[in-house]
């Protein structure tokens, strides 16, 4: 039997800042995607702000008119991250089997040994026989050490279970501040038949309204659905939705430093005015793919598929929106996005001539507020052919130039012609640490 914890730290950015500004605490407060302050959504929600119906991803304001008195504050990256990685040294103490899920929230597996010798110290060197369970004593003395090594503001739910999946549904279950055990497969059916199918890890609004087409709402319905049928519906996923119904997850626990290299690349740019300038949007555009080229270069990768979208403000939308409840950002803002298939290449200006194609194809001519490209498909770059033509060896020393001016002195010292009076831009990694890979 495996004993996994998930630790899920509550409303994380929003109580770092509490932690770090005592006037703060007991607030409500929104932390802002990013370094924006307007013309962006709220990357976390105090739990002050909670209780408003505040929630992670809403507008400023749909956030303002349900809470007027919710204080803002810029998104601190760097802050976050040192706070993780801080509470990521408290938790390797206990197992080297740590996989991070997210920015705020991580799995821990602990071995037996672990578990008598760590419950017997927390216990004050009472006899295990006298502890009732070890593993919430447990839970609670990584609690307490996160309290007094990290600050007394930041707390943190903990799911404990057999294994991964059920662990991250017992996290989940009570929150602020929780502790839920959820011992073996009979204790996990009962409280899955007590929860929402998209409560659990794995089912989102589509695989949820797919199962509600086939008559099925809940859990206990699903598991009287046969394999056969949810594998013709749902192919390979079929059996992962079989187990979860039962509560059954083998996969393993992935240590960051074993975790395979990204899927795709990707960056996008909300303008701060709308604009149905061709020029300024190509230009934009332009940049974008330069800093997603740049990222390729430095993880010494080519990409071959190519993705542009962008999304335009649509005010009666908005508010049609906020008077129905539907909090979600997507739901006040329309737009259109397409992929094509390219050469592999690192370089920006090919990824540009791509993407800027996709971008006439779906553009409607109407005002946008942003725009984004990403990139997939990839693979290492070497080996790769060698070319003897002037052109491709006169570009390859470009782009060697171009990156090792904008290393010493800052993104798009160097830049082409056609980024001449542009609008500044710069590559800032957003709250939640997206496109950032930090060291255990």
């Amino acid at each position: 039997m495996r004993t996994i914890l998930h630790i899920d730290f509550n409303s994380y950015f929003a109580t770092v800042e509490q932690q770090a500004n005592p006037r703060l605490r007991g607030k409500p407060i929104g932390v802002t995607g990013g370094d924006r302050m307007a013309r962006t959504v709220l990357g976390a929600a105090s739990v002050e702000a909670k209780r408003f119906g505040v929630k992670t991803g809403m507008q400023i304001w749909e956030a303002k008119k349900l809470c007027p008195e919710l204080i803002l504050v810029k998104g601190d990256s760097d802050k976050y991250l040192e706070c993780t990685k801080r509470f990521l040294a408290i938790l390797k103490d206990y197992s080297p089997a740590l996989e991070v899920f997210s920015i705020d929230e991580c799995f821990l597996e602990l071995s037996p040994p672990v578990i008598a010798s760590k419950a017997k110290q927390s216990s004050q060197d009472r006899n295990p026989t006298q502890i009732a369970s070890s593993l919430p004593l447990l839970a609670m003395t990584i609690k307490q050490r996160i309290r007094a090594e990290i600050g007394e503001w930041i707390t943190c739910s903990i799911g404990i279970s057999y294994n991964k999946l059920m662990a991250k549904l017992a996290g989940s279950l009570y929150k602020p501040d929780g502790l839920v055990v959820i011992e073996d497969e009979k204790a996990a059916q009962f409280i899955l038949d007590r929860v929402e199918l998209d409560d659990i890890c794995g089912i989102g609004g589509r695989i949820k309204k797919r199962l509600n087409n086939m008559g099925v709402f809940n859990f206990t319905q699903l598991r009287k659905v046969p394999l056969r049928a949810l594998l013709a519906s749902f192919k390979s996923y079929g059996q992962i939705l079989y187990n979860m119904a039962r509560g059954i997850d083998y996969s393993k626990i992935m240590p960051f430093y074993e975790k395979e290299e990204v899927k795709s690349i990707g960056h996008r740019h909300t303008i701060d005015h709308d604009t149905d300038n061709p020029q300024e949007i190509k230009q934009i555009l332009l940049k974008l793919t330069e800093l997603v080229a740049r990222r390729l270069r430095a993880k010494k990768l080519v990409g071959k598929t190519v993705h542009c979208w962008y999304r335009e403000a649509v005010k009666e939308l908005g508010a049609k929106n906020y008077e129905l409840g539907n909090y979600s950002p997507s739901s006040t803002f329309q737009g259109d996005g397409m992929q094509t298939t390219i050469n592999p290449t690192q370089n920006g200006l090919e990824i540009f001539k791509a993407a800027w194609g996709i971008f006439h194809q779906i553009w409607d001519g109407n005002r946008i507020r942003m725009i984004g490209v990403s990139i997939s498909n990839l693979k290492l770059q070497n080996p790769k052919n060698l070319t003897f033509l002037e052109k491709d060896l006169r570009q390859e020393k470009i782009l060697q130039t171009l990156d090792k001016i904008n290393d010493r002195y800052g993104e798009f010292t160097l830049q082409r012609g056609l980024l001449l009076g542009s609008v500044t831009m710069r590559r800032k990694p957003n709250p939640f640490l997206a496109d950032r890979r930090f060291k255990l």
